[in-house]
């Protein structure tokens, strides 16, 4: 299979001193207003979705034509059976993206570069040259057969959806009517204990969602496939810094694709720097699980360079 990218209140008791009751109605109060959150704490994530929307639009810009190299270990696990065999691949890509006016925000491009540490032909740079002149129609065309062609390299489900901003896109202004989302102020992202990094510290922990009919992510088929998850926004400036996108993928099962944020000084923003995927329950037959790392961020029309390793 391949993924592609709607009573009756209760009576006061009676007391028989009025210090007592005048003690209970505090105490009552005391708890009422612990219970209840301020109405600025519950105004903090409709403020903080805004300012999220705000700050992926800014990014639209400085994500214009981006490249970067993707470092891609994928395992495929073989059943409880033990009758298929374990496999392995190692992939190095060069990765664009490129703004669109469509739900996804940016198109996502993957050349497939070397595979298990063997270069395959002449292929360094392809995107970089391809997109130095803009988006045109003609590059995202061109750019999107040899994504296709790269595909074929994934092992266990063909796939396009890898790619690491599919949930940042759901905070742009265009896709946030699309789903729900709820808070939980944990401030801490699933998981994390003391060493959790500083870039994580302060983040609002908010659930997704999609509401929509037709959804955003879609079998070949056509058949859709609802999103939902987990979004860490952090509170001082509303850039994500983790997704955990949930998918129930008919006839494979849950699957899940988490994302980490980081810095990149050079194309000022938040940008992926890993993805994990896993496709499938453990322990069957067909479960994908993989590791890409992402570096070397920088704009296509600026450098071009040979990200292929000497071997």
């Amino acid at each position: 299979m391949r993924l592609s990218v709607s009573g009756a209140p209760r009576r006061e008791p009676v007391f028989s001193v009025a210090a007592r009751r005048w003690g209970a109605w505090l105490a009552a109060g005391a708890l009422l207003l612990a219970a209840r959150p301020s109405p600025a704490a519950a105004a903090e994530p409709k403020t903080l979705l805004r300012r999220a929307a705000e700050s992926v639009s800014a990014l639209e810009g400085r994500l214009a034509v981006a490249v970067a190299r993707e470092d891609y270990w994928q395992t495929l696990e073989p059943g409880a059976d033990g009758k298929a065999a374990r496999e392995e691949r190692d992939l190095l890509s060069e990765v664009v993206w490129v703004p669109t006016d469509d739900a996804f925000v940016w198109a996502f491009y993957r050349d497939v570069v070397a595979m298990d540490g063997r270069a395959l032909g002449d292929r360094a740079a392809r995107l970089q040259q391809l997109f130095s002149g803009g988006p045109t129609a003609e590059a995202r065309e061109r750019a999107q057969t040899i994504l296709d062609e790269s595909a074929r390299y994934n092992i266990g489900l063909r796939r396009t959806l890898n790619n690491p901003t599919v949930a940042l896109s759901f905070l742009h202004p265009r896709n946030q009517p699309r789903f729900r989302f709820a808070a939980n102020a944990t401030g801490r992202p699933a998981g994390a204990g003391a060493s959790q990094p500083d870039e994580e510290a302060g983040t609002l922990e908010v659930r997704f969602a999609e509401k929509s009919h037709s959804s955003l992510i879609r079998t070949p088929s056509g058949t859709g496939i609802p999103a939902h998850g987990v979004l860490w926004i952090r509170r001082a400036d509303a850039v994500l810094v983790r997704s955990e996108l949930d998918l129930d993928v008919p006839g494979l099962g849950p699957s899940r694709i988490t994302v980490v944020y980081r810095p990149q000084p050079r194309l000022q923003a938040w940008l992926p720097v890993e993805m994990r995927e896993s496709y499938g329950p453990r322990g069957e037959a067909g479960h994908l699980e993989t590791v890409a790392r992402y570096s070397d961020y920088r704009k296509a029309e600026v450098e071009v360079q040979d990200i292929v390793p000497v071997r």
